[in-house]
């Protein structure tokens, strides 16, 4: 599966990475895969709580604003969507 993760200042986006992942069947591979992204992006991790996750599964996205990061951010919003796979259509 892919999830694209994107950094959003006054309503652009300022960065973004597509990432591949396996899956996140819990929160604690949630923070894992958070973690990860965040690091590859050079931003802090934001403090994912189980609303997130639970959001992120219910609809496939989730958005962290600035009061969910304890250090410094130079962006407003910090938004992860999962990027459905293309199937392959048999012809």
């Amino acid at each position: 599966m892919k999830l694209w993760a994107k950094t959003v200042s006054e309503e652009k986006i300022t960065r973004d990475l597509l990432y591949e992942y396996e899956h996140a069947n819990d929160l604690d591979e949630f923070v894992v895969l958070l973690r990860n992204i965040c690091e590859q992006m050079d931003i802090p991790t934001p403090i994912a709580t189980r609303v997130n996750y639970d959001h992120f599964v219910r609809f496939n996205n989730t958005r962290f604003k600035m009061r969910d990061f304890v250090e410094h951010i130079d962006f407003d919003l910090f938004e992860l969507e999962a990027v459905p796979d293309k199937k392959q259509s048999k012809r």
